[in-house]
C-alpha cells in the first residue's frame, strides 16, 4: 500500500493548531476546525448549540439563503457541523470541503474564499435570538428522539449506568433540562468564552500546498486566543467494584443486551493494537465468536458484536435477542469472552481478523474524512499516528498481547432493555 499521507505540524501566531495533509489523490480539499472542550454538566449543553448558531449565517451572510448562494458560488462547496464526544471530550466540528481550483478552468483562489467563509461563520457570527430559540428547539427534538433508535438509545442507557459518577456519562448534545433553561445571552458567553480559551485544530487534506495553506489560516483567524495546555483530563479506570446489573422496560418488539466492561487501555497505550485484534477476533467481524457463536450456532440473537470507545478505554457488547433468550445469551457471551481470556482462538481467527482490520485501515486511507478522522483521535489521545504506522502496530500484534489484554478486560455493566410489564 502506497503511504497514505502523513500530516505536518504547524502552529500560528496565536496558538491555532494547524495539521496538514498533502495528498494529491483527492480533487477536492477538505478543512476541518474542531474546538475541543472538556465535558462538564454546566457546559456541555451550550456548548452543543454553538455549531449550529453560527451555521445559520454571518454578518457577511445574515441569511440561511445568503449563506448557501455563496457555496453554490464556491463551486458547489460543502459545509457542515456537528458535536461528537471522544472520551471526556467534547469535539464542536466544522467541516468544509470545496473542489480544488487545480481541476477547475479558473483562476479563482477557492481555498482561501472557502477559509473567509468559515472564518465569518467562526469569528463573527450573527447569533440572532431566533437563531438561537430555533436550533434550541432542534436540539430539544434530536435528544428527545434518541429513545426511537432502540439500539443507539440502549448504548447510551449503559454507559449512562456505567459511567453514572463520571462526565462520560453526560450526552454529546447535553440535557433537555438545561436548553430549556439557557438564554442567548448566555450561550453566546459560553461561545465567547471556548473561542478564547478552548484549544483549536484546523486540518487540511488535499493537494495543496502547504505553506500557502498555512499562511491563510495565519493571516485570517486573528482573534485573542489564549488556550489552556490540558484538554483530555479523561478518566480511564482499570478496575470495578461491583458488576451492575440495569433493566429498563420499554414498549419493544426485540430485548437489547449491552455489556460494557473496562479495558484500561486507550488509544495511546502500548496495547492498543492488541486491544484492536482482541476486539476483531471477539465481535467486529462476521468471522468473530460472537456473531458466529451467540447468533450462528446458538441462534440466539438477531446480532452479536462488540465495539470499542478507545478514548475512555471502554468495550461494548451488544446483542439484540428474544426476551426469554436473555439468561443463555448471557452465559454464552461470557463464555466467550473467557475463552479470549484463556488465549482460546485459532490461527485462522487471528489471520482473518489481522486481514479484515489492515483492509479496514487501508480503506480510511482512501477516503478524505476517514483519512481526517483518524489523525484527529491521535490527536485527541497524544499519539499521533499515520495509517501506515497503524498498519505495523497492527502487525506487529502476537498471540501473547492478546491475552494480555484479555486479562485487563473486567465486566462493569449489564443493562437490558426489556419489553413493557404488562399489568
Amino acid at each position: 500500500m502506497k503511504e497514505a499521507g502523513v500530516f505536518n505540524y504547524y502552529q500560528s501566531d496565536n496558538e491555532l493548531d494547524l495539521y496538514i495533509c498533502k495528498n494529491p489523490k483527492f480533487k477536492t480539499n477538505l478543512i476541518q476546525l474542531v474546538i475541543l472542550s472538556q465535558l462538564d454538566e454546566e457546559s456541555v449543553s451550550s456548548n452543543a448549540l454553538i455549531p449550529f448558531i453560527l451555521y445559520r449565517g454571518s454578518k457577511n451572510y445574515p441569511s440561511s439563503r445568503a449563506f448557501k448562494i455563496e457555496l453554490d458560488e464556491l463551486y458547489g462547496a460543502e459545509l457542515s457541523v456537528s458535536v461528537l464526544k471522544r472520551g471526556e471530550i467534547q469535539l464542536l466540528n466544522f467541516s468544509l470541503e470545496i473542489v480544488n481550483e487545480k481541476y477547475l478552468a479558473t483562476d479563482e483562489l477557492l481555498l482561501s474564499k472557502g477559509l473567509a467563509l468559515l472564518k465569518g461563520l467562526v469569528l463573527n457570527p450573527l447569533f440572532s435570538e431566533d437563531f438561537f430559540q430555533q436550533e434550541k428547539d432542534f436540539i430539544i427534538k434530536e435528544i428527545r428522539s434518541i429513545i426511537n433508535d432502540k439500539y443507539y438509545y440502549s448504548l447510551n442507557r449503559c454507559f449512562q449506568e456505567m459511567c453514572a459518577d463520571e462526565p462520560f456519562s453526560l450526552y454529546k448534545l447535553g440535557r433537555i433540562e438545561d436548553h430549556q433553561r439557557l438564554t442567548r445571552e448566555e450561550v453566546y458567553e459560553q461561545y465567547q468564552k471556548i473561542i478564547r480559551n478552548n484549544r483549536i485544530l484546523f486540518f487540511v487534506v488535499g493537494d495543496v500546498d502547504e505553506k500557502l495553506v498555512y499562511e491563510e489560516i495565519n493571516s485570517k483567524f486573528i482573534f485573542n486566543h489564549q488556550p489552556q495546555s490540558e484538554f483530555n483530563n479523561t478518566i480511564v479506570k482499570k478496575e470495578v467494584g461491583e458488576i451492575k446489573e440495569i433493566e429498563e422496560n420499554l414498549n419493544v418488539e426485540q430485548g437489547k443486551m449491552v455489556l460494557g466492561f473496562r479495558t484500561g487501555i486507550t488509544r495511546k497505550d502500548e496495547l492498543y493494537y492488541p486491544l484492536l485484534m482482541y476486539n476483531g477476533i471477539l465481535g467486529s467481524f462476521p468471522h468473530s465468536k460472537l456473531f458466529q457463536n451467540v447468533r450462528e450456532k446458538e441462534s440466539l440473537a438477531y446480532y452479536a458484536s462488540s465495539s470499542l470507545e478507545s478514548t475512555k478505554g471502554l468495550l461494548l457488547i451488544t446483542a439484540g435477542i428474544d426476551f426469554t433468550a436473555y439468561g443463555r445469551t448471557r452465559e454464552i457471551i461470557l463464555q466467550e469472552v473467557e475463552k479470549m481470556r484463556l488465549g482460546d482462538f485459532t490461527v485462522e481467527e487471528f489471520d482473518w481478523t489481522q486481514k479484515s482490520l489492515i483492509n479496514s485501515f487501508e480503506n480510511t486511507a482512501d477516503n478524505n474524512r476517514g483519512l481526517l478522522a483518524h489523525y484527529l483521535l491521535g490527536v485527541v489521545n497524544k499519539k499521533e499516528e499515520t495509517i501506515r504506522e497503524s498498519i505495523e502496530g497492527l502487525s506487529r500484534v502476537k498471540k501473547e498481547d492478546i491475552i494480555r489484554v484479555a486479562e485487563n478486560i473486567k465486566l462493569d455493566t449489564i443493562y437490558f432493555l426489556n419489553k413493557k410489564v404488562e399489568n
